[in-house]
């Protein structure tokens, strides 16, 4: 073969290899940000509570409705938003909810947009969904009679992350607790990727940089930008974390970052035996006494 015709065959295969190098990290970079639905399975009444359905939409997004319940608690002190995580629905930690409501904290759970029976729309990482908090807040406020200074935050996981996110963008938000959450994501764009699709580990960590680039030109989000340590920072008062050291899906450097990154003490606990995101399921009453004693110092 003359190095002319070879010269042609590799900038053939270089431009094929391009052309499917884009296409697949457009494909791959939808798929990682559509929410898999996760039917609800409980509702509040399984554990005795009395609850109302409710909707609203996000802050500055008219467009979409957002679905959830209302907890009220028969002397409420304050109001706790609960944030779930990915893939999941506002059944998330339900038995939480109705621990707080018991300890007089009016309690809305919700679905973010994508997920259980709130309006289908792309996920935004995390930058859009902060939107869906913040219309929470307004909510709580100006539908429940919420008081505006005793309005707290709490997420697990993905749920964590948006908390950090939006809650200093608000200064009604009094608090937030934030369980496993992740201090960088585009540390766990190649995980995660395969994790959300048929990928391979090593096939999503080649696609990464071609991820991040279409997420940003095709979906408006850039990977990059969402960053929970850094919004952890920019509150003035102190934030409750809490971990499980074993986490093999968040790992423990991603609390000790968020710890780094806050101006005061936080509230804060590391479980030695529980999987991802299962501190509560499994350190109940451990859990549920620091979370009422974070909202109680707050108020005061």
């Amino acid at each position: 073969m003359s190095s002319r015709r070879l010269v042609t065959l590799l900038a053939v295969l270089a431009a094929l290899f391009a052309v499917i190098y884009v296409a697949a990290s457009i494909v791959v970079a939808h798929r990682a940000l559509s929410a898999e639905l996760t039917p609800l399975a409980e509702c509040p009444s399984d554990y005795g509570l009395a609850y109302e359905d409710v909707e609203f939409s996000p802050r500055g997004g008219p467009e979409l409705v957002l679905r959830g319940w209302w907890m009220a608690a028969a002397e409420p002190r304050a109001t706790i938003i609960r944030v779930h995580g990915i893939d999941s629905n506002r059944e998330s930690l339900l038995g939480f909810s109705a621990a707080m409501t018991t300890a007089g904290f009016n309690v809305l759970a919700f679905d973010l947009r994508g997920h259980g029976q709130s309006d289908h729309a792309q996920m935004g990482a995390g930058l859009h969904e902060r939107d869906d908090v913040l219309g929470a807040l307004d909510y709580v406020i100006e539908q429940r009679g919420a008081r505006a200074d005793a309005v707290f935050l709490h997420g697990n996981s993905y749920g964590g992350a948006i908390s950090l996110m939006a809650g200093w963008r608000d200064d009604r938000v009094a608090g937030v607790f934030a369980d496993s959450a992740f201090a960088s994501l585009s540390e766990l764009v190649s995980q995660e990727v395969s994790r959300r699709t048929v990928l391979p580990r090593w096939a999503a960590a080649a696609l990464r940089p071609g991820i991040v680039l279409a997420g940003r030109i095709f979906q408006g989000i850039d990977i990059n930008d969402v960053q929970p340590a850094v919004d952890a920072d920019a509150y003035d008062y102190p934030l409750a974390i809490v971990h499980c050291r074993p986490d093999e899906r968040i790992s423990l450097s991603h609390f000790e970052r968020l710890r780094s990154s806050v101006r005061q003490t936080p509230s804060e606990r590391i479980f030695d035996d529980c999987p991802h995101s299962d501190g509560w399921r499994l350190h109940a009453a451990e859990y549920e006494a620091m979370a009422i004693e974070y909202f109680e110092d707050r108020l005061r």
